[in-house]
């Protein structure tokens, strides 16, 4: 019991945040956030839907954050990389 519970405290804390950026323009300047989970299964190889952006339709300076968040790890740990969910902010 003590090895299985060493085990997942050393897989949590040797994971870590996946960032990637993105920056259209010059960049958000109206204060505007959202963030939209996307849900992946299977190590991220099959996903049940890719969120769709209206509001990006027309704009020319935003940002755009998709990561994969401590929480969104210990979900993936924890179903065993059945379930992996990914995080996506919007700045503009």
């Amino acid at each position: 019991m003590k090895k299985s519970l060493l085990v997942i405290l050393i897989l949590l804390l040797t994971t870590s945040c996946s960032v990637h950026t993105f920056t259209y323009g010059d960049g958000p300047k109206q204060g505007y956030t959202k963030v939209l989970k996307q849900h992946n299964f299977i190590g991220g190889l099959i996903s049940n839907n890719t969120p769709c952006i209206k509001e990006l339709n027309d704009e020319k300076d935003y940002k755009l954050v998709i990561k994969h968040s401590i929480v969104d790890t210990i979900f993936s740990v924890f179903s065993f990389g059945l379930y992996t969910p990914t995080t996506i902010i919007i700045l503009k």
